[in-house]
C-alpha cells in the first residue's frame, strides 16, 4: 500500500480498507460510524485533510492500516479520487426545497452531464460533523468540492483558507446582482470578486411583553447594551462554548470590546432559535424578555400575540450565505451554478425568509426595511478567526459576570 490512500474520501477508505474504521476510532475519530455522516460529509473529507486536522502522522498512519488491512476486491488505490462539484451547507428552512429543486434541475440536464456531476446538500443541523472547520486544513485545491456554499462567518473565511486560496484567485465570484432597492445599499457584492452573496440570514430581536414588564421595548441594536436588561436576553450559543458571530462581530464593529462585555452582562440564555420560538410568548415567568433570532423562525413562534417581532431602526442584522466556486470549474459547471445563482433558488429563498439577491425576485420585505451588514471590507480586511476569537472572550468576560 503506498500513502495514495491520502487521496481517498474517508467513505472510500472505509469501503476498501475495512481496518481503517478501528484506526480511526483509536485516534478518537468515530463521527464516522453514523452510516448518515460516512454517506455524506465522508464523501467530502479527504483523509489528508482530516489527518491533518486531527493533528496525526500521515506516514504512520500509513504504515498502521498498510500492516492491519485487506483491501476489499483487491482494487488498487488511485493516485487522486474523485472530487465533488457541490457541497451546499444550507440553513434549515432551505435544505428540503433547494434539494428537492436541484434534483428536479438535474432531470433537465443530459443523461451524460446529470451523471457525471456529484453533489452533497446537507442542513447545518448535523451536529455529528462542521465540514467548514475544515478548511483551516486544506493544503491543495482537490481536497475541496468544486462548488461550496455555507452559512455565516465560518473558516471559509479564516486567515489559512483566504490566503492560500482566494486571494491568489482559486475563487471566482459569479454574480453581479446588487439586489433590490432594499438591499443594493448594503454593498452585497464582493468587490475582490471571489465570494458571491446568494442571499441572507437576517437576525432581529423578539420581545416576550410579559417578561419584559415596564421595560422599554429595545428599538436599535444599541439598546440592547443597556444595564436594564441585565440576564434578560438569549441569543444563539454553541455547546462549545461560542455564541453567534453575525450579532458579535456586529456589536465588535460599533462598541468595541466593552459594547461584547456589557451585551454578555445582558445576555442569560445560549441557545437555538427553535427553543427560543418555543419559549416566546408562553406566558411563564422564566425564559428571556429578548430573543436575537433569524426572521424565519419569528413565523414558528405559536403564542404570537404575547411577543413583538422588532425591526431595528438601524436595520436587521445580516449573516449572509454564500457560494464559491472553482475559477477553472466555471465553465464546465456553467449550468449548476447559473441554477445555483438564478432566480428559482433565489425565490426559494426569498420564500423562507432569506432576502435573494437575484433582481427578478420579490423578497416581500416592509417598504422601510434596513439591514445592518458589517460589509466586505471588515470581513476580508481581518483576521476573522481571530477576530471571532476574540469577540467571544470579550462577550464572555460579560456572560460570566451576569451569572455570578
Amino acid at each position: 500500500m503506498s500513502c495514495a490512500v491520502l487521496d481517498l474520501s474517508i467513505a472510500e477508505l472505509v469501503r476498501r480498507y475495512p481496518a481503517s474504521r478501528q484506526l480511526l476510532a483509536g485516534h478518537g475519530i468515530t463521527q464516522f460510524d453514523d452510516p448518515e455522516t460516512l454517506a455524506t460529509y465522508g464523501g467530502l473529507l479527504k483523509v489528508r485533510t482530516l489527518l491533518k486536522a486531527q493533528r496525526i502522522d500521515e506516514g504512520a498512519f500509513c504504515a498502521r492500516l498498510a500492516a492491519e488491512s485487506t483491501v476489499v476486491d483487491g482494487e488498487p488505490v488511485p493516485a487522486v479520487s474523485t472530487v465533488p462539484n457541490l457541497f451546499a451547507l444550507l440553513p434549515c428552512p432551505l435544505k428540503v426545497p433547494i434539494e428537492e429543486a436541484f434534483a428536479a434541475f438535474l432531470q433537465r440536464l443530459p443523461a451524460d452531464r446529470r451523471e457525471r456531476l456529484t453533489f452533497f446538500i446537507e442542513g447545518n443541523a448535523n451536529h455529528q460533523l462542521d465540514y467548514a472547520d475544515y478548511a483551516d486544513h486544506f493544503e491543495r485545491l482537490d481536497e475541496i468540492p468544486d462548488i461550496v456554499i455555507t452559512p455565516g462567518f465560518n473558516s471559509f473565511f479564516h486567515p489559512h483558507f483566504v490566503e492560500r486560496f482566494i486571494r491568489v484567485g482559486r475563487f471566482t465570484s459569479v454574480s453581479g446582482y446588487a439586489g433590490d432597492r432594499h438591499l443594493a445599499p448594503l454593498g452585497v457584492i464582493d468587490p475582490a470578486g471571489h465570494y458571491t452573496m446568494l442571499a441572507m440570514n437576517l437576525l432581529v430581536p423578539v420581545v416576550d411583553r410579559f417578561r419584559l414588564g415596564s421595560r422599554p421595548v429595545p428599538r436599535c441594536w444599541a439598546d440592547l447594551l443597556d444595564p436594564q436588561y441585565r440576564a434578560s436576553i438569549a441569543i444563539r450559543g454553541n455547546s462549545d462554548g461560542t455564541f453567534c458571530e453575525t450579532l458579535l462581530l456586529a456589536i465588535l464593529k460599533e462598541f468595541g470590546p466593552t459594547g461584547l462585555e456589557q451585551l454578555g452582562r445582558n445576555v442569560s440564555y445560549g441557545w437555538h432559535p427553535s427553543q427560543m420560538a418555543k419559549t416566546a410568548g408562553n406566558g411563564r415567568e422564566e425564559g428571556p424578555a429578548i430573543s436575537i433570532m433569524p426572521l424565519f423562525f419569528t413565523t414558528t413562534i405559536k403564542n404570537r400575540e404575547q411577543v413583538e417581532i422588532v425591526w431595528p431602526a438601524d436595520g436587521a442584522l445580516v449573516s449572509p450565505v454564500t457560494m464559491l466556486i472553482k475559477a477553472e470549474k466555471r465553465s464546465e459547471l456553467r449550468e449548476v451554478v447559473d441554477f445555483l445563482a438564478g432566480p428559482e433558488v433565489a425565490r426559494i429563498c426569498a420564500g423562507a425568509l432569506f432576502p435573494a439577491v437575484h433582481p427578478e425576485v420579490d423578497n416581500r420585505l416592509p417598504d422601510n426595511a434596513t439591514f445592518k451588514w458589517i460589509g466586505w471590507d471588515y470581513v476580508t480586511g481581518h483576521d476573522l478567526k481571530t477576530l471571532i476569537a476574540q469577540a467571544n472572550e470579550a462577550f464572555r468576560r460579560g456572560f460570566r459576570r451576569s451569572a455570578e
